[in-house]
Order: structure tokens, then sequence, then C-alpha cells
């Protein structure tokens, strides 16, 4: 499996854990130092993220991949640009978004990891 293909299934599977609101799984995805950008403007931390999930005040029903790219990569660094149809109650307030979803991820230990997320609408 190419580093690309690495990248392509972890996004896959970060989604994945998601929906299946598996937060062991997708910890197991995220750097410890982790922010997550909503659409909103809203920034919160791994630990804040998981929890909110853990407690369904944030709770992904589905998410249907339409284009997933790729847009830089070095030994160290990468950025993937995923956008999907996200069907989500967040807050009590549940909608299906297009959701654009640019990770910033970094080679730890071996190992890929996310860094960082900017979700936005596409």
């Amino acid at each position: 499996m190419t580093e690309k293909q690495a990248l392509l299934t972890m996004y896959r599977k970060h989604n994945e854990y998601m929906v299946a609101g598996d937060i062991d799984q997708l910890g197991a995805l995220l750097a410890d130092d982790f922010h997550l950008v909503h659409m909103t403007g809203m920034v919160q931390s791994k630990q804040k993220w998981l929890s909110e999930i853990k407690s369904g005040q944030m709770h992904y029903f589905s998410s249907t991949e339409e284009q997933v790219t790729v847009t830089e990569l070095t030994a160290t660094h990468a950025i993937l640009v995923g956008q999907s149809q996200v069907d989500a109650r967040i807050h009590g307030s549940r909608n299906t978004w297009p959701l654009q979803l640019t990770l910033q991820l970094s080679m730890l230990d071996g190992h890929w990891l996310i860094r960082h997320i900017d979700a936005s609408m596409y």
C-alpha cells in the first residue's frame, strides 16, 4: 500500500468510526494535540470532541463520500481534503451537510496521525 492509499484508508476509517460512535478507534487516529474547527468556527480539542460524541451531543448517522484528495504529501506531513454528505445531529439540530474536511496529518513514531481538521461546507 502506498502512503497515499494509507492516508485515504485512514480518512475512510475516520468517517467510519465517527458514524459508529467508536471513540476508542477514532481517538487512536488523532494526535494528542488534535483540534477540530467546526464549520461554525467552534474549536474543539480531541478530548472535548470525543466526549461530545460519547454523550450524544454530536451524533453522526452517515457520511457518504463524494471526493477525497491528498493535496500535499512529504515524509512527515500530509494534507487531505475530503468532501462528503454528512447526516448528523449536532447539539440537537439534525441536518445533512455537504461537509468538506481538510485534514492535516503528521508522521509521529512511524504512524500517521490527524493533528488538525478544518470543517466547512462546499
